[in-house]
């Protein structure tokens, strides 16, 4: 079982790894992704489900940020993309 730490290096290569290969289309969500891992991980008290900690964030900072439905939509997607490829590498 991988620690939250561990989990979120592993999501964040994965994100990475998705910007080198994005559609231009898919780079603002991409970027928006990447730096809220880098939060996540870095001043958020660890929790056993990474992936689950990440997905409150980002529903909160959504509202913060006061994020369009289609927006969030595609970062959404994206982020479950890149759940499904750590979960498989």
């Amino acid at each position: 079982m991988q620690t939250f730490s561990q989990r979120a290096d592993q999501l964040a290569v994965v994100l990475k790894q998705m910007e080198i290969q994005a559609k231009e289309e898919q780079l603002f969500a991409l970027g928006y992704l990447i730096p809220q891992l880098t939060l996540v991980a870095e001043y958020v008290e660890p929790e056993t489900d990474f992936d689950a900690c990440f997905e409150r964030w980002l529903s909160q900072v959504f509202t913060d940020d006061k994020m369009s439905n289609t927006d969030q939509q595609e970062i959404l997607q994206l982020w479950q993309e890149a759940k499904q490829q750590a979960t498989a590498a």
